[in-house]
């Protein structure tokens, strides 16, 4: 079962908006599903409870974390209110979980059943859960991972949390495959993959857990500190398998079914017992040793009723499933009705008999053929005839009873792999196929495969929609066609699927082009309509061109003649197609020549300017102007600035002399003020003497423009505007507060506008009195003027004089 939750976490992860969202957005993403109804995507939890979930404050929870869920458009949340309207809770609707319960597909959050739901709850409460004591309900227990709160709180849980889903049942995390990062181990690799970060984020990751004693090191005297293991899983197991173990009383002889063992504690609580939760879970099976093994009996996913022993109803046969909080129904919140398990038997030569739930003997030695097996039952892929011999309905050999094979499940009997039935979902998707399929041999094998056929219906189904089969009649029709063009039987039919079956084969440049046959509609592609059109086209020219040049061919060397000029004629346009193709690639360089000339010249520029010497101080190599130079000519227009604002408001325009005289008395203060009260003068650094000059200037600019815009609020024609103002906003209103307020706001807005507008208008009336007050030199008189144009020869006079004397 945790197999089929990691998958579902998966699927929550893989969202496009979960793209770039952090851990808490995650984990919360994650709390909801888990708190989620069977019928509903709505959870309403407290502001308090969700903080503790998270390892973080109330306030932080509110202002951070909600916010950026509502961003990221995974789920919303509003406030629910009470009868009297205030906020006591948090409602959030999980949009992934809603999509997928709404619509009939593949998706894996569509598939979580109650049971599901609890038990994914309830592992979540044994990892993350931050306890409580209410007083009319039993006590829940906070997690083991409780105590971690503060900074980076949310990223440790959800680390843990994969860590505990993803873990077998001995505890064992599998690794991440693939090349490793140097300096890094497989480990912090691991958690990486989970958690969707880099390694370097994952490192501080992973030591945190093993100071909080999460995670531990599985057999470092062996594997070293390269290998993960979660202790929490392991002793849960641990005890489930300990309180599943029959009685030693009863003798293997008399004993016909096995006690029923106690309900598993820890995360997995719920599950059922160990052994079948190890058999739900046939992607974390723990085989002897490290690495690949092959499956042993117990390993293999039975879902028929007679393929573990005896489980026929006995009214003395205990229940294995306690009551949970149903009452009497005899099934738990977790966990539905479980059959007893057979009893254990050890593989020896006495284990022939009738209890014996295999068909051969594991004793070195023996004959691996009991004496009533067919000839070929030990041949790989055989079937078992489980008739016998007489081709009745009996049991095969013993207490074995016959049962239906489940659509996907393989069935073992005596060692032997039965025929893989197609999935239900598949059925209509793969039907032409079906008669293959039972040839896999290898369960594995199937569901891998499945995996892969999934995968490309959702492919299909981005461009049919999520009509009812739709997708799945689109598959089912390409793997018809490819099958009626298959000219040789198929042999591996995986392979054949994976590269022959399944790929979408454009026959154009249109995506949804495949095979000559439009995905979304069903009926031909135009664009390969449109191709066939041209070289029907083209065949049609070459007849007529054949037919005007030779009339009288023969019937016989018709078709020959045809041919030859066909052949010429696509000779002919493949050559003006590598033509222009070579044209292209031509042009391509040539583009990509200039590209360079181009940044070939812009670096010879750069290099040229920066190599010109400084235009004030002559420093070589300084690109026309060094820093310091630079500095100081920013101080300069600063100070003159600051110097234009004080004269403005003091000076009468109209006396250029007065002005002139207050203008240079006004800048030798300022830059007597800016070079004393700058850096020093016996700075080792003139670029930190300049920069602090230009810095000085500025603020001297600011702190005169604002003494002016103070003088100039207080002036006439401001508070004229002001009052003016005031006087018109409370026109028509009642003199309330909140009224004058407003108008008291409006008359600042207009003094401070009309002060802004009186200091442009006075550094303007300066600058045109300056410009007044240059010299100018008085253009030449008219009379004198004349003088020196009366010496000049007019265009008319040389004409005629030239023309005279051609004449003569």
């Amino acid at each position: 079962m945790r197999s089929a939750l990691l998958s579902s976490v998966g699927t929550l992860f893989a969202d496009p908006r979960l793209d770039g969202a952090s851990d808490p957005v995650r984990l919360t993403s994650v709390l909801v599903l888990a708190k989620a109804p069977a019928a509903s995507s709505h959870v309403i939890t407290m502001s308090r409870d969700l903080a503790g979930w998270l390892g973080y404050g109330v306030s932080h929870v509110l202002h951070t974390v909600v916010p950026d869920v509502r961003a990221s458009g995974i789920a919303t949340c509003v406030p629910a209110r009470d009868a009297a309207g205030w906020m006591h809770a948090l409602d959030f609707e999980l949009l992934p979980l809603k999509e997928a319960r709404g619509q009939r597909g593949l998706n894996p959050l569509s598939l979580l059943s109650r049971r599901d739901l609890a038990t994914f709850l309830r592992f979540c409460e044994a990892v993350l859960c931050p306890g409580w004591a209410p007083r009319d309900r039993p006590a829940t227990p906070a997690g083991f991972l409780a105590r971690r709160r503060g900074r980076g709180s949310a990223t440790d849980r959800l680390a843990m949390l994969l860590l505990a889903l993803s873990a077998r049942a001995d505890g064992r995390v599998p690794m991440a495959p693939g090349r490793l990062p140097k300096g890094y181990n497989r480990s912090e690799a691991t958690v990486a993959k989970l958690l969707g970060c880099s390694v370097e984020d994952a490192r501080p990751v992973l030591k945190r857990l093993l100071v909080l004693g999460g995670v531990a090191w599985d057999r470092p005297e062996r594997y070293g500190q390269d290998r993960l293991l979660v202790p929490a899983i392991r002793d849960a197991y641990e005890r489930a398998r300990a309180a599943s173990k029959p009685a030693p009383e009863p003798s293997v002889e008399d004993a016909s079914v096995s006690p029923a063992p106690a309900a598993p504690e820890g995360p997995d609580a719920g599950a059922g017992c160990a052994r079948c939760g190890e058999e739900e879970e046939s992607e974390c099976l723990v085989l002897a040793g490290d690495g690949w093994a092959q499956l042993s009996f117990e390993d293999v996913p039975v879902e028929v009723p007679g393929a573990c022993g005896v489980q026929e109803a006995d009214a003395d046969a205990s229940s294995q499933v306690d009551a949970g909080f149903d009452g009497g129904s005899g099934e738990a919140a977790g966990a539905g009705p479980h059959a007893a398990h057979p009893p254990v038997v050890s593989l020896s030569s006495s284990s022939t008999g009738d209890l014996d739930c295999f068909s051969g003997s594991a004793v070195l030695g023996q004959d691996p053929l009991r004496e009533r097996a067919s000839a070929d039952e030990d041949l790989p892929g055989a079937t078992v005839n489980l008739a016998g011999e007489s081709g009745g309905t009996g049991p095969l050999r013993g207490e074995q009873q016959s049962a239906s094979r489940g659509s996907g499940s393989p069935v073992r009997t005596g060692g032997l792999v039965g025929p893989v039935g197609v999935p239900e979902d598949l059925t209509v998707a793969l039907a032409p196929v079906a008669w293959l399929w039972a040839g896999l041999g290898r369960a594995s094998t199937g569901a891998w495969l499945a995996k892969t056929v999934r995968r490309e219906l959702v492919r299909l189904r981005s461009f049919v929609g999520e009509g009812e089969g739709v997708a799945e009649r689109r598959l089912a029709e390409r793997l018809k066609r490819r099958l009626d063009r298959q000219r040789t039987p198929v042999q591996d039919l995986a392979a054949w699927l994976i590269r022959r079956g399944l790929p979408q084969n454009n026959g154009c440049w249109s995506n949804l082009c495949d095979d000559g046959i439009r995905i979304d509609s069903g009926g031909t592609c135009p664009s390969c309509d449109c191709l066939i059109g041209d070289r029907r086209g083209l065949r049609q020219i070459v007849a007529t061109e054949v037919a005007a040049q030779h009339p009288h061919v023969a019937a016989g060397e018709w078709r020959g003649v045809y041919e030859r000029a066909l052949r010429a004629k696509v000779e002919y346009q493949s050559a003006m197609d590598s033509v222009r193709r070579e044209r292209a690639a031509e042009r391509q360089v040539a583009f990509y020549a200039a590209v360079e000339e181009q940044k070939a010249q812009l670096a010879e520029e750069k290099a040229r300017r920066a190599a010109r010497p400084c235009e004030d101080c002559g420093r070589a190599e300084a690109a026309g102007l060094c820093p310091v130079c630079s500095l100081r000519r920013s101080t300069k227009a600063l100070v003159d600035q600051a110097v234009d604002v004080a004269v403005a408001v003091r000076a009468h325009v109209d006396d250029p002399q007065a002005v002139a005289m207050l203008t240079a008395q006004v800048a030798e203060d300022t830059w007597e003020f800016i070079r004393g009260a700058g850096a020093p003068d016996d700075a080792d650094d003139p670029v930190c003497r300049a920069f602090a000059e230009k810095d000085l200037a500025q603020k001297v600019l600011e702190q005169r423009r604002q003494r002016a815009l103070e003088r100039l609020r207080e002036s006439g024609p401001a508070e004229m505007e002001a009052a003016h103002v005031r006087r018109m906003t409370l026109h028509g209103m009642f003199p309330t507060q909140k009224n004058r307020e407003r108008a008291e706001k409006a008359a600042a807005q207009a003094r401070e506008r009309v002060a802004q507008d009186l200091l442009r208008e006075f550094l303007g009336d300066l600058a045109r009195a300056r410009a007044a007050a240059v010299p100018r030199e008085r253009p030449p008189a008219w009379s004198e003027r004349c003088l020196d144009l009366a010496g000049r020869p007019l265009d008319e006079d040389t004409v005629a004089v030239g023309a005279g004397a051609g004449r003569a």
